[in-house]
């Protein structure tokens, strides 16, 4: 070990001593942990998701302006629905009427006297006098109010590959401030932009460009939102906590998704929606006493007074002394050198980092796609649309559990991989069913079984990608996979719609074939279960070199973690020794 990182090393145990004494495991955690990774993400999981429960395609058909009411009630719907519309096949294989074309002809003319049925020779048209929606589910969504549909049906796919592109460029730039201006200030500009731009799409559908817009500021924080509160969690807790802490944030997440479109359902209406689901982000400006400035960042520093003022927060709280001056601080955590790095850059320096940043990129890739493709499906496919997104959501919180028990049990690398594959098997059977009559509540199901292995392999995923990478380059590499999975998620949308305007069969196909890449590449990734995790630069580029491909994680002897922990007090009381 060397001189710098024996100092570094030094200060983040002197640090985890002094959090120690003020408690990182007391009530003013839990309560952080309550209000900001568990509510604050329940209302903003509504927040991400309920533009895109607004925009969903109810059946529809043209509109006709018949004045004789009682050739309608003469002739019966499928009379008259074969008067009016042209016989097509949709994307579930099914012979049905247009819902956007309609016969050339005068209707309003015909009696029930002259009545005879266009023949197939007949001339059709596009819908000339607007749309009839289906209002089972929907009273008014900016899709029924501004016939966003058929010629129009993009407008909706390209909203949502806006909100992917809105990720990527929120993660790219919010990420990088969080390391340079602060966690907090970041949390809360994020919230703001989220509620703000929901809001004010209310106002603009008439405007696709302007409700696009908007759509895109209000998705900018996405991830930002829920990655601040959760290292500012992770930062004040003892490490034995912190899986529990991402654990909690899921079931926030989870809690979040499932709610919207219930809430959604009973309110039909999506500007009341819209305001229900949104304007509740802007309460957590109201915790001054707990929306902290993580206190470790901010003596990583150098602004030793800020972070007394935060530690004194917690101490009181947990009913703890602290009587550290600012000079003690000082001396006990000096600000420390880092190690010097080129950014995204770094994560491919030599050959080996190179493979597993890349094996990385597709693993994430082949996560996110079927993730987002699987949410915009559900909105599509036969049934109630708010029970097939509620029950989408409501399977995450199973996954994890199971993907956090076969992780530690497993290990990192098979885990991911085999639910890759599980879930690349669960697409065939439903490309084999959804083209049958009567099939809806199996495909529906057999997809909720698509989206558990794929929330199985995000949890493994996510851990992958923290314990792979060094220290200096661990944030970087996470948000480097996170922001380069949602621009290949922009497909998504499209996807759908090629099934939705085709073949319905044709996004499983897809997603299987993605996921099957991702079973490959997952599996040639190292094992990181019970390894230790590469601090520096070169550790990283060897780590994993030397693993066999076959084996089976084991965890390691006590009397080997015992004899790190005593040298590590050692090269304490080493550092900070009074001369």
């Amino acid at each position: 070990m060397t001189s710098d990182e024996s100092e570094n090393a030094g200060a983040d145990a002197a640090f985890d001593r002094i959090m120690e004494s003020i408690g990182n495991d007391g009530p003013f955690q839990r309560r952080y942990n309550i209000i900001f990774n568990v509510i604050a993400v329940l209302f903003f999981a509504m927040c991400v998701v309920n533009v895109l429960l607004v925009l969903a395609v109810p059946d529809h058909r043209c509109r006709i302006p018949v004045t004789d009411n009682e050739m309608l009630n003469a002739t019966g719907s499928d009379q008259w629905k074969a008067a009016v519309y042209p016989m097509e096949y949709n994307s579930r294989g099914e012979y049905v009427h247009s819902s956007c074309e309609m016969y050339n002809i005068s209707y309003d003319e015909h009696t029930t006297d002259d009545y005879a049925p266009p023949s197939n020779k007949t001339a059709t048209v596009s819908c000339l006098y607007g749309y009839d929606y289906d209002r089972t589910y929907y009273d008014r969504t900016p899709v029924t109010e501004q016939d966003w549909v058929c010629d129009r049906e993009l407008y909706g796919t390209n909203v949502f590959a806006f909100v992917r592109v809105s990720e990527v460029c929120g993660t790219f730039i919010l990420g990088q401030l969080g390391d340079r201006i602060g966690r907090l200030p970041v949390y809360l500009f994020s919230i703001a932009t989220a509620a703000i731009g929901r809001v004010l799409s209310i106002f603009s559908a008439h405007s696709y460009w302007l409700f696009a817009s908007l759509a895109f500021i209000g998705s900018f924080s996405t991830n930002t939102s829920f990655q601040s509160p959760l290292i500012i969690a992770m930062e004040i807790s003892k490490d034995a906590n912190r899986a529990a802490l991402s654990l909690w944030q899921l079931v926030g997440w989870t809690a979040g998704v499932c709610l919207a479109p219930l809430i959604l359902w009973w309110m039909r209406d999506w500007s009341w929606f819209m305001i229900v689901t949104s304007l509740p982000c802007l309460l957590f400006y109201c915790f001054p006493r707990y929306a902290i400035e993580s206190p470790r960042w901010l003596a990583s520093q150098g602004r030793y007074g800020a972070c007394l003022a935060q530690l004194r927060k917690i101490a009181t709280i947990n009913g703890r002394p602290f009587e550290l001056t600012e000079q003690q601080l000082k001396a006990l955590v000096p600000r420390p050198e880092r190690e010097k790095t080129y950014g995204i850059a770094s994560l491919f320096s030599g050959w080996h980092m190179s493979k597993l940043t890349g094996l990385l990129l597709f693993s994430w890739i082949c996560n996110t796609i079927p993730t987002f493709t699987l949410f915009l499906l559900s909105l599509q496919m036969g049934g109630n649309p708010f029970l097939n997104n509620f029950w989408q959501g409501a399977v995450e919180l199973p996954a994890y559990l199971l993907g956090q028990l076969c992780c530690d049990r497993l290990g990192r690398r098979f885990t991911n991989s085999g639910a890759f594959l599980a879930a690349t098997l669960a697409c065939l059977p439903v490309v084999l069913l959804i083209h049958r009559p009567g099939t809806e509540l199996y495909v529906t199901m057999l997809a909720i079984v698509v989206k558990f292995f794929v929330c199985v392999t995000y949890f493994a995923l996510y851990l992958q990608s923290v314990e792979l990478y060094p220290t200096s380059l661990r944030q970087t590499g996470t948000s480097f996979g996170i922001i380069v999975s949602n621009v290949f998620g922009a497909v998504g949308p499209y996807i759908v719609y090629l099934g939705t305007s085709r073949d319905l069969r044709l996004p499983f196909v897809a997603m299987a074939l993605i996921m099957l890449v991702g079973a490959i590449s997952a599996i040639f990734l190292p094992e990181t279960l019970h390894q230790k995790l590469p601090e520096t630069m070169d550790e990283g580029r060897q780590f994993g070199r030397d693993q066999r491909f076959w084996s089976i994680p084991k965890r390691p002897p006590s009397d080997a973690t015992t004899s790190r922990i005593e040298t590590e007090l050692q090269e304490l009381q080493k550092l900070h020794k009074p001369a």
